[in-house]
């Protein structure tokens, strides 16, 4: 295991812990006991204070397959909004745009042609900056 910390834009420290056997990066703003949870990605997972909608931890599986450079700029993921509880919902949304969550992941959306309504995607900001860990 191989431990980091750093700063984050907020002035609020921020521990790396990365196991290279399960190639997983935990991103952990504060140490707490989460109360919420949810899976954003297939490989990206968001813990949180239910109460107060704080992030705790984010935890990236097959880092470094998520940081690799796509052939046309940055890798996106399919957000899994729809399996996300109804109550969860909003509270995700909103941690997702605010720090520290948007320190790390830019969420957007794409539609195709025929669609019915777009679909949510994330992206890892800065991913040679994350490489370090590997």
């Amino acid at each position: 295991m191989r431990e980091f910390a750093s700063t984050l834009s907020t002035g609020k420290p921020v521990h790396y812990e990365y196991d290279p056997e399960g190639d997983l990066l935990e991103i952990v703003f504060r140490r707490a006991e989460a109360t919420g949870a949810v899976e954003l990605t297939e490989s990206i997972i968001l813990r949180f204070d239910l109460a107060t909608s704080e992030p705790l931890s984010l935890s990236l599986i097959g880092f470094s397959r998520l940081i690799r450079p796509a052939k046309y700029g940055m890798q996106h993921f399919r957000l899994l909004a729809d399996e996300w509880p109804d109550e969860l919902r909003e509270k995700v949304s909103a941690m997702l745009h605010s720090a520290p969550l948007n320190d790390f992941l830019q969420v957007g959306s794409y539609t195709p042609r025929r669609a019915r309504r777009p679909i949510p995607l994330a992206a890892i900001k800065q991913p040679q900056a994350l490489a370090q860990f590997v």
